[in-house]
């Protein structure tokens, strides 16, 4: 299983999938299996959010019952059944103990009836050739049966427990990648690290997405298809409010579920542990307990989603609280994962509207498919939203049931429950293990059956790698099964790209702990022959799996201490101590010079850092959101920026409502939201060089009097000392006095292409420019476009006129001087080449036209 992008660019094909998920994985099996042409393309690695985030568990869903939802949890008792016989390798009964406390026989009741409903539920459950795959119905404990079983429930209100049963995945992320791997050895085209940027749209019909390669610097390219299926998870809603420009269509309540992996704290039972918001497991997995999930809501940007220390802390609280006999401790946590599971909001839809009061725990798991052509007028796309693991393969069943009435396809009943997964083939795997045990005993068995519960029947391709030379047959690390040849196998048959593809989500190497630094060198000296990385990228990337295992906590302030006047200088300290109680810990360093943020704030992100704080005026906010990027990639895409302006004019800020106190600003780092938005890239010509170049704008970038102005006020001095304000105007009444009117060729798209006699022209990601004056009242920092507003040249008089409305957002209103446009990618050049028509970039003046201005969507991560 190899990346071929030119092939996939190649043809149209029926069906393309937006998101290497389990769904948008399933979707891609069950569609091929039933002859359409698949292409399945993936921003990161497949398997690698909500998918890897899972308890590891495909149950019946017992706590639906609470709400009565039968449909739902019939549908996943059936799936349970479907995946034990389609991946039999990975998937095996567990059983659970729910301890009773108290004298009361309500409780007892109520659980004894609820599950005497599941197992009615599941009738069919032991419909199974394999007998190791069959489970039976629950049964309840008394006190000293149950405290027999599992001492460290003992209470002195405990009054017995009960047993039931449901199924648990040996790895989700292989059996993720077996049934991508089905599919794609059935036909199906798939690359991960393919991001897809924007939808292609012809005549009113989705006809495809126009992707990036995460991977490489080559240009953009199309993939066309016939039907695009939006299976994003979390994403899906951002992803259709890029489809559909405005927030009025099915949204998603995104649930925040915490897991650490400890030392055994439990005999082998999967214990189930009640709080006052809901409840948890205790889950016997490979040796260790696996305890989750939380459940709660979160309201930040998916993409700035991290597991904090105080997360961590939290849970081991709550652990300890409902399960004494635990007794953890920070340093017990071998390893912690978090992951945002999409729920279909049923509460409302309206748009905007805040979530505070929505309850992720009560809320219904149930899955929906929209079709836009009949929700939005909108041919050629659906979106598939909700769901959970277990029922993936049953939701995708139904998107291609629709997709299939859609293209006008042969009615082809659906494959996939019955179709075992890549390696799935084994048979009843009891004697497949067997058989493996004595085929190779040249092998520990520890490594045998490592090999046999990872790989299936796929084993042997495993072995043949090992074959290759003697080291690659020899465990990676003592205390492990793993042996070497899974790397290179990984990397030439599993599109593995880094160390932690093999590591998280290949090998599972990484998921009992951070490994020895040796080990990890190892590892990286394998994949390194594969890949041909250097001995810096080998470096690199092993230190990127260092920071896996440390909470999202690292933060580091990128300080102009000139800014303000120097009054920055005077104030940080103190500030720094206030933000310090706040947000713990972090690091300061100090411009000293031009563009120096943008070297800071490289450093920082190559160094791991995750959380920049910029403390200064708008130009150095700039260049710290320039050192976010280098060579046209995010250097982290994961890192976020924080503001404290305290600069001259504080215009970025303005557009999110960021108070001007200070304290108040404090309060924003240590407890806003994140969430992402839009920055611009301009080429331009450099004014030190004469040649072209290229910067990032967070805000807006102008040109016309606004750049002479800009020049002039970076030229002041006395008059700063009045404000930013005060200090534009002055420069800009001075700009205002000399000024000519400029001609200038404005190409927007293709939409619009006029030559214009101008005063100044704003391509707009914020709304506010100059210190205060609202120049696009209608701009969003994150449609995905950018506004642009013409103000035609005009007399001195009628532009000193015009200045309170400009400030108050109101000149759009005179559609004689001041006119708007909206687009991706503007383009402006000097009619008469002589002209010096100079530029200003986020109160900076950087170079002149000729300049191309194009929107980078959701490319920056702010927290405010």
């Amino acid at each position: 299983m190899q990346r071929d992008l030119a092939a996939m660019a190649a043809k149209e094909h029926d069906l393309l999938i937006i998101g290497g998920g389990i769904a948008g994985i399933c979707i891609a099996r069950d569609a091929v299996l039933r002859g359409l042409s698949v292409a399945l393309v993936e921003k990161s690695d497949f398997a690698g959010a909500t998918t890897a985030a899972s308890s590891k568990l495909i149950h019946g869903g017992l706590r639906y019952l609470q709400s009565l939802e039968l449909g739902l949890v019939r549908e996943s008792l059936r799936e349970r059944r479907v995946w034990s016989h389609i991946a039999p390798h990975m998937v095996h009964p567990l059983t659970f103990l729910m301890p009773l406390y108290g004298k009361g026989i309500r409780k007892r009741l109520t659980l004894t009836l609820g599950l005497t409903a599941y197992d009615l539920l599941a009738y069919d459950r032991n419909r199974l050739d394999d007998p190791e795959k069959y489970i039976p119905s629950h049964r309840s404990l008394n006190r000293a049966e149950a405290l027999a079983l599992e001492p460290g429930i003992e209470s002195p209100t405990l009054s017995g427990g009960i047993i039931f049963y449901d199924y648990q995945m040996h790895f989700p992320e292989r059996l993720a990648l077996a049934c991508l791997r089905n599919a794609v050895e059935m036909g199906a085209q798939a690359a991960n690290y393919l991001e897809a940027r924007e939808f292609v749209q012809e005549d009113g019909v989705v006809v495809g997405a126009r992707v990036r390669d995460n991977l490489s610097h080559q240009p953009e390219c199309v993939l066309r298809a016939r039907l695009t299926v939006n299976a994003t998870g979390p994403w899906s809603d951002i992803l259709m409010d890029t489809l559909l420009g405005s927030r009025e269509h099915k949204r998603l309540i995104r649930s925040k579920g915490i897991h650490i992996l400890t030392k055994s704290i439990t005999r082998g039972h999967a214990v189930a542990a009640l709080t006052d918001k809901g409840h948890f497991f205790i889950l016997p997995w490979h040796g260790y307990s696996l305890i989750g999930t939380t459940d709660t809501v979160y309201r930040g940007d998916p993409d700035a989603f991290r597991v904090t220390e105080k997360d961590i802390s939290d849970f081991i609280d709550s652990i300890n609280e409902a399960y004494p006999g635990a007794h953890l401790r920070r340093e017990d946590v071998l390893y912690f994962y978090g992951g945002l599971r999409p729920i279909v909001d049923q509460t409302s839809n309206v748009p905007g509207e805040e979530t505070e009061e929505k309850d992720s725990y009560r809320a219904s798991r149930a899955a929906e498919i929209v079709d836009h052509e009949i929700e939005n007028g909108l041919p050629g796309i659906i979106t598939a939203i909700g769901g959970k693991w277990t029922t993936a393969r049953a939701l995708a069943e139904q998107v291609v049931d629709l997709a299939a009435v859609k293209l006008g396809a042969e009615a082809v009943p659906c494959r996939s429950g019955e179709t075992p997964v890549y390696g799935g083939d084994t048979g009843i795997f009891a004697e497949f293990l067997a058989q493996a045990r004595e085929k190779f005993p040249a092998f520990p068995p520890d490594v045998v059956e490592h090999l046999a519960y990872n790989y299936g029947a796929g084993m042997g391709e495993v072995l043949r790698v090992a074959e290759e030379r003697p080291d690659l047959s020899e465990r990676i690390c003592e205390g492990l099964p793993n042996i070497a040849a899974e790397i290179p196998h990984a990397v030439r048959h599993e599109m593995a790209f880094s160390m932690e593809d093999i590591l998280f989500r290949r090998t599972g190497i990484g998921a009992y702990g951070v490994p020895d630094l040796s080990v990890l060198d190892r590892i990286g000296a394998l994949a390194g022959e594969e890949l041909e990385w250097s001995p810096e990228e080998i470096k690199a990337q092993r230190d990127r799996v260092q920071t896996r295992y440390q909470p999202s906590s690292r933060a580091r302030a990128v300080v102009n201490p000139r800014s303000s006047g120097g009054k920055t200088r005077e104030r940080w300290p103190a500030l720094s101590g206030r933000l310090a109680r706040g947000i713990g810990p972090f690091d300061t360093v100090y411009t000293d010079g031009p563009m120096a943020a943008k070297r800071l704030t490289m450093t920082a992100l190559k160094d791991g850092v995750e959380h920049i704080i910029a403390v200064g005026g708008d130009g150095t906010v700039n260049e710290v959101v320039n050192g976010f990027f280098e060579k046209e990639r995010p250097i982290n895409p994961h890192a976020s920026l924080s503001i404290i302006t305290s600069g001259t004019g504080a215009d970025f800020r303005r557009t999110f409502g960021t108070p001007d106190d200070l304290d108040r600003q404090l309060y924003r780092v240590v407890d806003g939201e994140t969430h992402a938005i839009d920055v611009g890239l301009l080429t331009y010509r450099d004014d030190s060089t004469a040649g072209m170049r290229k910067r990032y704008f967070d805000n807006v970038a102008s040109f016309g009097m606004s750049g002479m102005a800009d020049k002039v006020v970076n030229q002041l001095t006395f008059a700063k000392k009045f404000g930013g304000k005060f200090a534009f105007q002055w420069g800009t009444l001075k700009a205002l006095l000399s000024y000519k009117g400029q001609r200038v060729r404005l190409r927007v798209d293709d939409t619009f292409d006029e030559i214009l006699d101008i005063n100044t022209v704003a391509v707009c990601n914020g709304c506010y420019f100059g210190g205060g004056m609202k120049i696009a009242p209608e701009a969003k920092p994150d449609d995905g476009l950018l506004d642009i507003i013409v103000v035609r040249h005009a007399s001195v008089f009628q532009i000193l006129k015009g200045l309170p409305g400009l400030y108050a957002g109101r000149h759009l209103e005179n559609t004689k001087y001041v006119f708007m446009l909206r687009g991706r990618k503007i383009t402006a050049e000097p009619v008469h080449a002589s002209d010096e028509i100079l530029l200003d970039v986020d109160g900076e003046a950087p170079g002149r036209l000729p300049a191309t201005f194009e929107i980078v969507p959701r490319a920056l991560l702010l927290k405010y």
